[in-house]
């Protein structure tokens, strides 16, 4: 809301206070209070009741008062513009509110401790935080943006405030990526999807859509790659925000090159999920993320021949870098990793090795002991 109406609001609550205390309106049964919603509702009674007072006024009064008209002027000005805000927050019900635009959410963003909270939150301190929509020429509502919290009040059997705005589609979708865009728990991959719904719907080119949002071509075009990463996997993934674009794209390359990994990477996770409960532990959302880079890098992906480079960082510090040729390993690091921790870990890794096979189910059985390949951490920086 535009700060222009609330500094018209504050005038117009001085102006007519006591008509505003006597006729203060409740909140709207089973919807929660809203304190914004209530107060301009008790706004635009009160101004109401004052223009019916001074339009008494001046019919009773002989010829023509200027004072008068001139009070009844402002108020007038101030009651259409409280009545437009009033207007531009409602309750509704959820079932009233349909949901027309590409699917920015994964089913998993509905479920889990999260989503659960937010509802939680919502039952017992009422909705903060009111969703945007716009009303569909069939009648009704069209959600634009807050389709959690508009879930979270469509389970529990209450209305949900919205803000009711004048969008056009292009308008609309601007909404939802910009909300998006604040979002911090937004994964590549519902990014990914969404782009291509929103190819899809409108037809244009990926640089038009591009240049609508901001964005590089070839950032698009990796999204729109990405957008074909396999659901079934996606949907298995505790935390998909953790699968950033570049870990994505690189299980994606696997993919492509052997139809036949999908499938090896659900053994794997499969794998890591008997572990964890053989172990009375829970999923970690990064480690179940190892173990999906693992497996496709293990079954599928570059060709033996191709020489490859990864940065290994940690909490924003980089560890060292791990370069691939053929098939052997090389892993040189970095300057500020001393001796002592290169020792320490040079003396677990035939653990780390055999551990890490045995979650991923590629292992030999045989360790570091019976295994073919030469694991040779080296300490070239």
């Amino acid at each position: 809301m535009k700060a222009g109406r609330f500094s018209a609001l504050a005038q117009a609550v001085q102006a007519s206070a006591a008509a505003v205390q006597a006729e203060a309106s409740p909140a709207p049964p089973a919807a929660g209070a809203h304190k914004p919603t209530v107060a301009l509702g008790a706004v635009a009674e009160g101004l109401r009741d004052r223009v019916a007072r001074l339009e008494t006024a001046l019919a009773d009064t002989e010829g023509r008062s200027a004072e008068l008209e001139r009070e009844l002027h402002q108020v007038r000005a101030a009651q259409a513009r409280a009545g437009d805000a009033v207007e531009e927050f409602l309750f509704l019900d959820p079932a009233g509110v349909q949901d027309s635009l590409p699917r920015d959410r994964l089913a998993s963003a509905f479920e889990g401790t999260e989503f659960q909270a937010l509802q939680d939150d919502i039952e017992a301190n009422g909705q903060d935080d009111a969703i945007t929509v716009r009303r569909s020429a069939a009648g009704g509502f069209e959600v634009a943006a807050g389709r959690r919290r508009l879930e979270a009040c469509r389970r529990l059997g209450r209305q949900v405030l919205a803000r009711v705005r004048s969008l056009d589609d292009d308008a609309m979708l601007r909404v939802q990526f910009s909300e998006n865009e604040r979002r911090e728990d937004i994964s590549a991959l519902e990014r990914a999807h969404w782009f291509a719904a929103v190819k899809q719907r409108t037809g244009r080119p990926a640089k038009e859509i591009a240049a609508g949002f901001g964005l590089d071509p070839s950032t698009l075009s990796l999204y729109l790659r990405l957008s074909r990463f396999p659901a079934v996997i996606a949907e298995r993934l505790l935390e998909p925000q953790r699968l950033g674009v570049l870990r994505a794209r690189r299980v994606m390359e696997a993919v492509d090159a052997d139809q036949g990994v999908a499938g090896r990477l659900l053994q794997a996770l499969d794998a890591y999920d008997r572990v964890c409960r053989d172990r009375g532990g829970a999923v970690d959302g990064d480690e179940q993320i190892a173990v999906l880079l693992r497996a496709a890098e293990a079954r599928g992906g570059a060709s033996a021949g191709a020489a490859e480079r990864r940065h290994v960082a940690h909490s924003g510090r980089h560890i060292g870098t791990l370069t691939r040729s053929g098939r052997q390993w090389v892993f040189r690091f970095a300057s500020g990793i001393g001796d002592e921790a290169v020792q320490a870990l040079a003396d677990r890794m035939g653990e780390f090795v055999a551990q890490a096979e045995h979650v991923a189910g590629i292992g030999t059985g045989q360790g570091m002991a019976g295994s073919s390949k030469e694991a040779r951490p080296s300490r070239r920086r």
